[in-house]
Order: structure tokens, then sequence, then C-alpha cells
């Protein structure tokens, strides 16, 4: 099945459901474009990860710090008075003051290869930190854009309780008018007078639903509290990647997820760890060159050259069991990694498969709400006509009401399904890449 032939239904479908949209007085319009800019300018765990980032590149400035020299200026300035006793002058003062000035040099010119493997360690963890953070943006966009959907979807469900409260009042006064003129009998009032007192609630319901969505959506984007809005559906038809199979889904998401390349680097950076750890088990060796040259208050130099050969010869075994600890540390992130890829691809197959069954829903839900309507439409005016009763009439708005949340279920768990798809594939989700 290819899945760019739903994007036309899906667009036609949102089409349908906000035919009665309108606005809300004094509340702001907010597309999900400008959420998802709202999200990455105030939200707060993005700019933590932002720092955790940046900290990433400095443990990489300074691995490859270690391999350049260290000069070091120094200027030192001595004031000092000693009362020294003496038993032949009494006390003696002995003043002293001085002005130095030299600098230093020192430079590991060689190693084991211990600032190597720690260059390499640091540069893994700063490629593991970059592909998290582009995971931790996507789960973001997606919380983002599934708030966002979640809102609208409030937002149109209590839309069509607000049209159900008003069909029901006006079946009512229909009901009333006909009890007056003694086409029906007088307790169908009382059945039309609890159906509106039904639809009522469910309006207050659905009111509470919206603002409890809002709510969630404004704490993703930042937004401040009390604050109305009222959401744009357009921009929401996307659908980016195309996928043939499910086979296809998988190989495409192991291939792009970011929290699988991050959990493949951090396994490079731990077996570098290792390397570390096993060299400092073993024969070490290193050459250390130091020149300090002084200016004042005389001028001289002193240089060295110290080569070192070292072998814990004995530590009580804390060194392989070092060694022991960072192998088992390496093979647990690998253990990791392959539950991770098989999760990936059940995640990425339930994913493809709720997609293209919620499709197939849509579609359903479509044809449904049309029926439903002409039902309704046509039981109301055959009862103002006074050729149908109050149950009828009844019977068909219920049939309408819960064929229009259907579709509004549909579509929005469609647009969901279609989202999460990009996500657990590691396809760019909307907002990703701008």
């Amino acid at each position: 099945m290819n899945l760019k032939l739903h994007t036309d239904s899906l667009r036609l479908a949102l089409a349908g459901v906000l035919l009665t949209s309108g606005t809300v007085a004094n509340a702001e319009t907010l597309t999900v474009s400008q959420a998802l800019e709202m999200a990455k300018k105030n939200n707060a765990t993005l700019k933590a990860a932002t720092q955790d980032l940046l900290a990433s590149k400095a443990r990489v400035a300074q691995a490859k710090a270690a391999m350049m020299p260290i000069v070091t200026p120094s200027v030192t300035y001595v004031d000092s008075v000693r009362n020294v006793p003496n038993a032949q002058f009494g006390n003696q003062t002995i003043a002293f003051k001085q002005l130095s000035s030299e600098a230093a040099l020192s430079w590991r010119v060689l190693d084991a290869g211990q600032r190597i493997a720690q260059i390499r360690s640091a540069r893994a963890s700063e490629s593991a930190q970059e592909s998290q953070n582009r995971q931790t943006m996507r789960q973001i966009l997606f919380s983002v854009e599934q708030n966002y959907i979640e809102s609208l979807r409030a937002q149109e469900l209590e839309k069509v309780a607000s049209s159900q409260l008003k069909r029901a009042e006006t079946v009512l006064e229909q009901t009333k008018a006909r009890v007056e003129v003694k086409d029906a009998a007088r307790r169908e009032i009382l059945q039309a007078q609890a159906d509106a007192l039904n639809a009522t609630v469910n309006a207050i319901n659905a009111r509470n639903r919206t603002t409890t969505n809002l709510a969630n959506l404004k704490a993703v984007i930042g937004q401040g509290f009390g604050e109305s809005l009222e959401l744009e559906p357009s921009g929401l038809e996307y659908l980016g990647e195309t996928f043939a199979t499910v086979k296809e889904a998988i190989d495409t998401g192991l291939q792009l997820r970011p929290d699988l390349a991050s959990r493949s680097r951090n396994i490079d950076s731990q077996m570098q760890s290792l390397v570390v750890t096993q060299l400092d088990a073993g024969v070490s060796y290193a050459l250390d060159l130091s020149y300090t040259r002084q200016f004042s208050p005389s001028v001289g130099s002193n240089q060295n050259l110290l080569a070192t050969i070292s072998f814990p010869l004995y530590d009580g075994g804390l060194r392989r069991a070092i060694v022991n600890q960072g192998k088992a540390s390496l093979e647990s992130l690998k253990q990791q990694l392959v539950q991770a890829n098989r999760d990936a691809a059940s995640e990425i197959e339930t994913a493809f498969l709720t997609y293209s069954q919620n499709h197939k829903r849509l579609e359903a839900a479509k044809l449904a709400q049309q029926a439903a309507k002409l039902n309704f439409d046509s039981a109301a005016e055959s009862q103002r006509l006074g050729a149908s009763d109050l149950i009828e009439v009844l019977t068909s708005q219920v049939s309408l009401v819960t064929a229009e949340a259907n579709l509004i279920e549909a579509t929005y768990d469609t647009l969901l399904s279609q989202l999460r798809l990009l996500l657990v594939t590691g396809v760019p989700l909307p907002g990703e890449t701008a």
C-alpha cells in the first residue's frame, strides 16, 4: 500500500469536519507552524539539551588540550618584614622585597596512546549527544503537534456538541408547537426537554475537554496561561515519506532514527574509554618536556626532558577490575542496542499498520456522516410537517451526532498516526528542518 494516496482523502476529511468552524471572540489565532516555532524558542527541555551539547563540545576541547603544550607566565612580588631576636644587639628587623618574573612551558610529547583514545571517546560522546539532541527535538515537535491536534479535536467536538444542542432546542420548539395544535402528546415535550438538557451537559463536558487540551498545548510551547487560543487546522495535511511495505518502513527507521544512532555512538565512546583503561593497566610510557625561563631578578633558564616507563606490578587487582568493568559496560551497551533495534522495528510496524487501519476507518466515517446527515434532515422535516414522531427525530439525531463525532475522531486519529509514523521512522517532522 502506498500511503501517499491517502493525502487527498485526509484533506477532504479535514475540510468536512471544519465546515462549521467559527472564531472564538478575542482569541489569538495560532497555526501549527507558529506553535512549533514557539516550542523551539521557549521549551526548557530543548534549552537543557542545548546546554548538554555545549558540555559535550567542551569535553572534546579538554581532551584536545591535553595534546598541546602549556605555557604559564608568572609574576611574583614579595614584601616581608621579619623580627629576629639577638642577645647581643637586641631584636633585629630584616626586610626583604623582591619582584620576580618567569615563564614556564610543559608538554607531554609522547604517551602510550591514552590521549588519542580520550579524544576519540569525547568526539564519539559529542556525536551521541548531537543525535540525542535531535531525538529530543523530534519528541518535542511531536508533542507539540500531538497536543495541537488533540486541542483541535476537542474544539471540533465542542462544536458538534453545540450543534447537537441547537438541534435539540429546535426539536423541543417544534414539539411544543405540535403539542399546542394537539398534533402530538404532551409527554413528548418531556422527552424533548430531557434531550436538550443532555445536550447542554455534553456541550459543557466538551468545553472542559477543550480547556484541558489547550492548557497542555500551552505548557509545551511556552504560551502564557490564561490566554485564549483559536487553532487553525490548515497545515496539517502533511505526509512526508511514503512506504510501500512494512519492511521498507522498518529499514528506513533503523537507518534514520537518531535515538539508535546515539546508542551506537555511545558504544564507540565506551570502546575508546576501555582502550584508555587497558593502556593504564599495562606497560605505560611518557615523554615530558619542561622549560622555565626566569627574567627577574636575574636571568636564567632550566630545561628538562623526562622519559618514564611504568608497569603496575601489584595493585590488589584494581586496574584489572576497572578493565573488567569497562568490558561489561561495553557489552551492556551493545545488548541494549540490539534490543532497541528490536523495539524500534516493532514500534514502526505498529505505527505503519495503525495508520493504514485509521485511513480505512476514516473512509467509512465519512460515508456514515453523510448518510446520517441526510437521515436527520429527512426526519426533522417530516416531524415539522407532522409525518413522523419525536422518537424518529431523536433517533436520527443520535445517529448524526455519533457519526459527526466518529468522523472527527477518525480524522484526527489518522493525523496522529500519520505523524507517529514519521516520528518512529526517523523521517523529518514538520518544523524539524526549518
